[in-house]
């Protein structure tokens, strides 16, 4: 029986991946922050442990001898500029105290979730060879996923097995409020329209299992992205009016529009402190295109993918089974 420690384990991702661990019978010890909302990782099989990826003393206490793996999903995925220094600490100083910790535990395996936004914004589509210009693109969430590879590699010099992973867009059950927010909004009939943009999509589960593949099959110090499925965001809204059945026509909305509401968002957020619905990156994401080629995860860690119908049909049927809508 394989023990392995998990961080971010409270989180989207991370239950899909304590779920699948669980199934295998693995040994999982899931670190959570003191007070954290544990409803969801209650009710699985794991011993629970609290800490913080910023506080190098208390990982060294709950993280055992000699683990066969650690995965380190815990990180900010903030989109607003008021909280860099808070990303900043969680994403990079905090992956720098994990991957320490991890050296002086003789950490069989260590694998750490990143991000394509590590890469930066490109035009056209990612491989694992596209220089990151992540440092140039005055976004806090790419810059700090791409400081935190650089922390990882930094330990794979010193010998630590560190296998990088960088998934696109995903979607899925136990998705508090990320992608299950459009879901809730075609619901709602609150959908003013549908933006030009164009994402890569897969599926909270086929990212999991890519995570425990990366344990034997990922090899030493390199970066996988994990890509899905190629669509544009008309066509996944379609899907989700499909799924739920309501009766919605949506308009695009321009680019000239969404610019528009980012001003204006911008300027309220000034006046009242609040975070815009709208900020710069969320921007980029909605009216540019993410292209990822996952050849090299299909071919190394047997990465699959699913289609878009099926990834927001589990997404939604989680969210009636949790009554998160009617």
């Amino acid at each position: 029986m394989k023990k392995v420690f998990v961080t971010g384990a409270t989180g989207f991702l991370g239950l899909n991946l304590v779920e699948q661990l669980q199934s295998k019978n693995w040994e999982i010890t899931a670190l959570h922050l003191p007070g954290e909302d544990l409803k969801y990782l209650s009710r699985f099989n794991v011993n629970t442990v609290e800490g913080n990826i910023l506080d190098v003393s208390s990982l060294q206490k709950a993280i055992p001898e000699k683990p066969d793996v650690i995965f380190h999903l815990a990180g900010d995925i903030s989109m607003w500029h008021k909280n860099d220094y808070r990303q900043y600490k969680i994403n990079v100083l905090g992956t720098a105290n994990m991957c320490q910790v991890a050296l002086e535990k003789n950490t069989r395996r260590f694998i750490h979730t990143s991000s394509s936004s590590a890469f930066g914004y490109h035009g056209s589509k990612l491989t694992e060879a596209t220089v990151s210009n992540a440092l140039d693109c005055k976004m806090s969430y790419n810059q700090t996923k791409y400081l935190a590879e650089q922390e990882v590699k930094k330990s794979v010099g010193a010998g630590l097995f560190a296998v990088i992973l960088n998934p696109c867009n995903i979607i899925g059950p136990y998705d508090p409020g990320n992608w299950s927010q459009l879901i809730k909004n075609v619901c709602l009939g609150k959908l003013p329209g549908y933006p030009p943009g164009l994402g890569t999509f897969a599926h909270a589960k086929d990212i999991a299992n890519a995570h425990i593949m990366a344990v034997e099959k990922g090899r030493k110090g390199e970066n996988y992205l994990l890509g899905g499925v190629q669509a544009s965001f008309k066509e996944v809204i379609s899907q989700i009016i499909d799924i739920t059945q309501m009766n919605l026509s949506l308009k695009q909305i321009s680019k000239q529009k969404l610019k528009l509401m980012l001003y204006l968002g911008q300027v309220k957020s000034f006046f009242d402190g609040k975070e815009p619905l709208l900020t710069y990156p969320k921007y980029m994401r909605l009216t540019g295109s993410l292209m990822c080629d996952d050849t090299k995860a299909a071919r190394e860690l047997g990465f699959k993918t699913t289609s878009i119908h099926q990834m927001l049909t589990d997404c939604y049927g989680w969210m009636k089974q949790e009554q998160l809508i009617e």
